[in-house]
């Protein structure tokens, strides 16, 4: 194994905690601005703050970590991880750094806004959701060039955006159904799962048919021949479908009958948690063959 290569799995870990850390950023606090309606914030609030905050740390960290993995990647040597010279080289004289110095400034931010946003979350969602969908600028997307380019970078950044707001929604669904036990606070608990549900439709519309213009627009039509890239590929679309196969059960079998039948509320919560572990291994997937080939 080459030194270089000795840091690949490091790598995908990175990105891995990256990607979720942002999504789980952003889902949490567009949750709370978007779907909590107000006499339900301040209730929800102190459970979903600390996850946005650790997200937005541990994106700020990865961000800085993936600098000292992309040097390596492209010096090919493990030692310029360690170079202050070389690390500086690749961040201003390079296309990846040029467009990884906004995504550092924007990830500080976030964190900024995390910790100092006090009960206003139109901040953290903003930063959040443009930090998230930056990634669209040094993935497969920004290997092309010309209008096609343009139109893949807008592509991937809306996938990551909605993959996000639904993924990282998830936590904060699952603490409304603690709220919903709650005779107090279960009609507004209600009222935000449903209005989570009426834009994870919109956004799961969107993770498929940006997914489907990825594919193309990387690999080109008709599907990609057998490579690890197409593996994982076809590993990833199985574990979304599944995904919105449980999250139909969750809305259509479960939702109707939470008042009627006592065992709907704990299904409803275990199919959750299963989706945020399946969301978590498509981001473990998507972190990995992102930096393979995909001819």
């Amino acid at each position: 194994m080459e030194p270089a290569d000795a840091f690949m799995a490091e790598f995908a870990f990175c990105r891995f905690v990256h990607f979720f850390a942002l999504m789980l950023a952003f889902g949490g606090a567009a949750y709370l601005l978007l779907c909590a309606p107000d006499a339900l914030r301040p209730a929800l609030a102190p459970a979903v703050r600390p996850i946005v905050q650790f997200a937005a740390v541990a994106g700020l960290i990865t961000a800085v970590l993936w600098v000292a993995f992309a040097t390596v990647s492209i010096t090919g040597d493990a030692a310029s991880a360690f170079d202050a010279r070389m690390l500086a080289t690749v961040l201003y004289d390079t296309e990846f750094g040029r467009m990884w110095i906004p995504h550092l400034a924007l990830t500080g931010a976030l964190v900024l806004a995390a910790f100092w946003s006090s009960g206003e979350w139109a901040t953290p969602t903003l930063l959040a959701g443009l930090t998230l969908a930056g990634l669209a600028l040094v993935g497969h997307a920004a290997m092309q060039g010309g209008f096609v380019g343009l139109v893949h970078r807008a592509n991937d950044a809306a996938h990551v955006t909605a993959a996000g707001a639904w993924i990282g929604g998830l936590i904060p669904f699952v603490l409304c159904l603690g709220l919903y036990a709650r005779d107090k606070q279960r009609q507004q608990a209600v009222h935000a799962m449903m209005r989570f549900s009426f834009y994870g439709h919109f956004a799961v519309a969107a993770i498929v048919a940006t997914g489907i213009g990825n594919a193309a627009l990387t690999t080109g039509l008709p599907w990609p021949p057998a490579s690890p890239y197409r593996a994982l590929l076809d590993v990833k679309i199985g574990v979304v479908a599944l995904m919105i196969s449980l999250a139909l059960v969750n809305r259509y079998a479960l939702v109707p009958r939470i008042a009627a039948y006592a065992g709907a509320l704990p299904a409803l919560r275990a199919i959750t948690l299963v989706n945020v572990g399946l969301g978590a291994l498509v981001v473990a997937l998507v972190s990995v063959f992102g930096m393979l080939d995909p001819a």
